[in-house]
């Protein structure tokens, strides 16, 4: 019979779970009950339950206290979690500490009952892996702060290697997933144990790790050279990938290199690592990290081939940018490129399309666009192919669109507020490159749009409206030349003179004079 603990502060709750669930029909006894933490971690120490059912937060110690205690001290009991607080950050935490389950209070008794059939279900493959099979017995784990430096981050902290010296392959399988709450689900759904399962009936020994929103197992084995290790975890990956279950999760698998000893396990967790997150990316249920090498040698030959082309491009033309497009997503939904610089192709592509545009078309394109270091900020962080490819082509689509429906509107707009700005300031020391900076564009596009949509250049028109100005204060005022020449922007009243005398044809003076007025001009 199996021995079941209860652990809640209230003690209705202990009483209610107790009594009124039939539990010698599930071959369970109870063997104990506590309304604290550190009474229940006292007890649960003494009577060795099979199952632990315990409330989160109690006096003394919470139920993650009392969970991750009874682990250090080797405890193998199932843990099932029943609270009144459902914040994600305690169901993920239960999670890590690999809880059965975790309810929701008030939970129906049915429910209760049925999570406790699973933890049955959970022992008795663990019974069937280690009585009946003492061949697949685990080693003693390593503990979970020694687990991750050694696999995960690479530093050989000292722990006794001998368990693990009767394998002579081991191998790294990472799993990940783009779908919320996936980790919650495929433990709800018992897809981690019967992966477990899958594994350990073919005679491989797996020490389990969640990390950084990833699954990651340690698969071990005693094998001869030509059974590998490698092709039982691929078939394994290969049938889990796409769980079957009511609850369907969409996983994808990086498997990493057999190495012969524990002490290289975190090589080939890095390279099954990095195959979990390409396959993540592109969707790929699947993804062996040998491949990854020659991925990344062909995708970084091709990005310095196509850095060095788009920027070869002098001008924009919209053909040449659409057909890189089409080639770049060729890359992309053949899975040709690395994600990394699939992305940095991508946003090569795009800053050269926006400078060029700029250059050709005097648009500060923000405007149309949205901060330009944003922008490339969201397709460096887009989370899967789908996403980025569709963020190039509505880019694409929104320049495009700008540049045939609007520009023409654009230019005239322009060219009136230039008009009405030189009008309005025409007597000031105007320059082009502050007039350019005013309007956002750059100095020779207003200077070229402007003489092309008026037939003049800047200059002349600030010239003419100078001496339309100059002419009507000679014949209506008795100005002084000299102050006429500084109120209409010319400080040298010689070089005002000389203008004058070119446009009109007679000199200020001359003008006056035939307008009797007295010129002061000589």
């Amino acid at each position: 019979m199996y021995k079941l603990f209860i652990a809640d502060d209230e003690q209705l709750v202990v009483e209610t779970l107790s009594a009124v669930i039939d539990w010698n029909a599930y071959g369970i006894g109870i063997v104990g009950t506590a309304t604290n933490g550190k009474q229940a971690l006292e007890r649960i120490l003494q009577s060795d339950p099979d199952i632990v059912l315990t409330d989160i937060r109690m006096p003394g110690l919470n139920g993650l206290e009392l969970i991750r205690a009874l682990k250090e001290k080797g405890r193998k009991a199932e843990c099932i979690i029943i609270s009144g607080y459902s914040e994600f950050e305690y169901a993920k935490e239960a999670i890590k500490l690999e809880a059965v389950d975790y309810l929701i209070k008030p939970a129906e008794l049915e429910e209760v009952a049925k999570t406790v059939s699973r933890a049955l279900k959970r022992l008795e493959r663990k019974a069937d892996a280690t009585e009946n099979r003492p061949e697949l017995r685990n080693v003693a784990t390593l503990d979970r702060a020694a687990f991750t430096d050694l696999i995960v981050h690479a530093k050989r902290s000292s722990f006794d290697q001998t368990p693990y010296e009767r394998y002579n392959q081991f191998a790294v399988l990472v799993i990940g997933s783009t779908q919320t709450l996936w980790l919650e689900r495929m433990k709800n759904n018992g897809a981690t144990d019967a992966l477990l399962s899958f594994l350990t009936n073919r005679g491989i020994v797996v020490d389990l790790l969640y990390e950084q929103q990833k699954v990651i197992l340690l698969c071990m084995a005693a094998m001869e050279v030509n059974e590998p290790l490698t092709e039982i975890v691929l078939a394994a990956a290969e049938a889990f990938s796409n769980d079957s279950s009511a609850d369907e999760i969409s996983l994808s698998f990086g498997l990493g290199p057999v190495v012969a000893g524990i002490t290289q396990a975190n090589l080939s967790f890095a390279a099954a690592d990095k195959a979990c997150e390409m396959g993540v990316f592109f969707g790929v249920p699947v993804m062996e990290g040998s491949r990854l090498e020659e991925i990344t040698r062909v995708s970084e030959h091709r990005l310095t081939q196509w850095s060095d082309y788009i920027q070869s491009f002098v001008r924009y033309e919209q053909k040449e940018f659409e057909e890189m497009l089409e080639r770049w997503m060729e890359w992309g939904t053949g899975r040709l490129m690395a994600p990394v610089l699939l992305k940095k192709a991508g946003i090569e592509w795009g800053n050269r399309m926006l400078d060029l545009i700029e250059q050709d078309y005097g648009i500060k394109i923000e405007k149309v666009i949205g901060a330009r270091p944003q922008l490339m900020d969201r397709i460096l962080n887009t989370p899967d192919w789908a996403s980025l490819q569709q963020q190039l082509q509505d880019l694409a689509k929104s320049v495009q669109f700008y540049l045939s429906v609007t520009k023409t509107t654009m230019k005239e707009k322009v060219v009136q507020e230039i008009k009405a700005y030189l009008e309005a300031h025409y007597h000031e020391n105007i320059g082009l490159d502050q007039l350019a900076e005013r309007f956002g564009l750059n100095s020779s596009y207003v200077s070229n749009l402007y003489s092309k949509s008026t037939g003049q250049t800047i200059l002349e028109y600030i010239t003419l409206l100078r001496i339309q100005t100059a002419k009507k204060m000679l014949r209506e005022s008795s100005f002084k030349i000299f102050k006429i020449s500084q109120s209409v922007g010319y400080d040298n009243q010689r070089y005002f003179c000389q203008v004058f005398k070119k446009v009109v044809g007679v000199s200020p003076g001359q003008y006056r004079e035939e307008h009797m007025m007295k010129s002061d001009c000589f």
